[in-house]
C-alpha cells in the first residue's frame, strides 16, 4: 500500500505542510480496477476531501499500464512514436500521453533540482532550428548550457519564417499561410528575452564574480540583452559579459560554442523527430517540446559526462560536473518513472509554465492539443 505523502487538495493546509505523525488520513475503503487491482482509498481528516493510492501515481486516470522505462529509453535512442506504439501494440495517441506525464516529470526534477544549483561556469546559447508538422512551419529552440558541464539549464520555442530557395508559387503559398497565422508566431526576440530570465535566475545564484555568456552573432541577441535593464547593471559593474562568437569557426572542442554545438548534434542523433530529412517529425509543437523536456532529462541525469579524463570524470552525470550531489538526484530519481510530480509542488519558469499547460499552439492548431484535467494538480 502506498503511504500518502500529503492531501492533494491544494487549499489544505496539510498540502503543503501535511504532519510527520502521519494521522492526518484514515483510510476510507477500497474499489476494484482491471488496470491495478485492488486500490486504497483515503479521507483527509482536515479538508474531508477524498482520494486513493493512483491520485499519487504516475498513471492516473489511465486505462492501461505501460513501461515507462522501456518508453523512455526507446524514444532517447531514436524511435519514432509509431515504432514504439507498436511494439507495445498500442496506439501511438497513448505513447504522446506517456511522453506528456514523463515530460512534466521532467520539468519537475529540473525546477527542483535547479533551485539546489549555484552557478559556477560560462553559459553558452544557441538556436537548434527544426520544423513541425511540415516545412512551412520551421522553429528555432534556443537552448541555454554550461560551457565546461554541459549541462542543459533551460530551452525556450520560437517560430521561424521559410527560408531557402523558392518558387514564386511558394512564395506566394508563404504569404498566405503568414496572413492567416502571422499574430500567433513567436519571435527569435521574445524567445530569447524568455530565455533571459533564467539566465538573471543563475546569475542571481552565481558563485562567481563574473560570468560570460557565448552566442553567436545574432543581431537578435544583442538587441534583447541591450534592454534588458537588470543585465546592463551586471555589465557596467563588471559581473556580466556577452562575447559573440562567429558560427564560421570551426566547431572543434576549442570553439567557446562547442557546448551547444555537440547538443545540436546529441539531438540528431538520438531524436527521431530532429533527425536530417526525417519522415518522423512532430505534428504538434507541444508533443515536440515535451520530448524535448524529456531528454533534457535523460541529458542532465542519465547520461555520462562526455569527456573521459579518468574514471572519476567518467562516471559523472552532467548535473554532477554543474554542481549538483549525486545523492540529490538519485533520490529524485528513485520513483520518477512512478510518483507523480504534482503542479502545487514545484516551483515552474515562464517556459516550462507553458509546455506544463500544453500552450504553445502549433500555427494552424491554436488551441495547443488536448489539455489532460490532471495536470493543475
Amino acid at each position: 500500500m502506498l503511504t500518502p505523502p500529503f492531501c492533494p487538495n491544494d487549499q489544505c493546509e496539510y498540502h503543503h505542510r501535511p504532519p510527520e505523525t502521519g494521522d492526518w488520513y484514515r483510510k476510507k475503503g477500497s474499489y476494484h480496477t482491471q488496470v491495478s487491482g485492488e486500490v486504497i482509498r483515503f479521507v483527509c481528516l482536515n479538508c474531508r476531501r477524498g482520494f486513493s493510492e493512483q491520485t499519487f501515481r504516475l498513471d492516473y486516470y489511465v486505462k492501461r499500464k505501460l513501461d515507462y522505462q522501456l518508453i523512455f529509453d526507446s524514444i532517447n535512442n531514436c524511435a519514432g512514436v509509431r515504432k514504439v506504439a507498436r511494439k507495445l501494440q498500442i496506439s501511438h495517441q497513448a505513447i504522446s500521453n506517456r511522453l506528456g506525464r514523463m515530460a512534466r516529470q521532467a520539468m519537475a526534477l529540473q525546477a527542483q533540482l535547479s533551485e539546489q544549483l549555484r552557478l559556477r561556469e560560462d553559459l553558452v546559447t544557441d538556436g537548434f532550428e527544426s520544423y513541425v508538422k511540415d516545412k512551412w512551419q520551421p522553429n528555432n529552440i534556443h537552448i541555454l548550457m554550461g560551457s565546461d558541464s554541459q549541462f542543459l539549464y533551460g530551452f525556450d520555442f520560437a517560430h521561424l519564417r521559410r527560408k531557402g530557395r523558392m518558387s514564386e508559387r511558394q512564395k506566394l503559398e508563404r504569404n498566405i499561410r503568414e496572413s492567416q497565422y502571422l499574430q500567433s508566431r513567436i519571435s527569435i526576440t521574445q524567445s530569447f528575452r524568455q530565455l533571459l530570465f533564467t539566465v538573471e535566475e543563475l546569475l542571481a545564484s552565481s558563485s562567481q564574480k563574473s560570468t560570460r555568456l557565448f552566442s553567436d552573432e545574432k543581431l537578435e541577441y544583442a538587441r534583447a540583452i541591450e534592454d534588458n535593464e537588470w543585465l546592463q547593471e551586471l555589465v557596467q559593474r563588471g559581473s556580466f559579459t556577452h562575447v559573440r562568437i562567429s558560427s564560421k569557426l570551426s566547431r572543434t572542442p576549442q570553439n567557446p560554442l562547442f557546448p551547444v554545438n555537440y547538443y545540436d548534434r546529441q539531438l540528431r542523433k538520438d531524436n527521431a523527430n530532429h533527425v536530417r530529412k526525417t519522415v518522423r517529425f512532430s505534428q504538434n509543437v507541444n508533443n515536440c517540446l515535451e520530448r524535448f523536456a524529456v531528454y533534457q532529462m535523460q541529458h542532465n541525469y542519465f547520461k555520462p559526462y562526455r569527456i573521459e579524463q579518468g574514471k572519476k570524470k567518467r562516471n559523472l552525470r552532467h548535473g554532477e560536473v554543474a554542481g549538483l550531489e549525486r545523492r540529490e538526484i538519485e533520490a529524485q530519481l528513485k520513483d520518477i518513472f512512478h510518483l507523480r510530480r504534482f503542479f502545487t509542488k514545484v516551483k515552474l519558469n515562464r517556459s516550462q509554465l507553458m509546455l506544463w499547460a500544453r500552450m504553445i499552439g502549433t500555427l494552424d492548431q491554436l488551441d495547443g492539443g488536448y489539455k489532460p484535467r490532471y495536470i493543475w494538480m
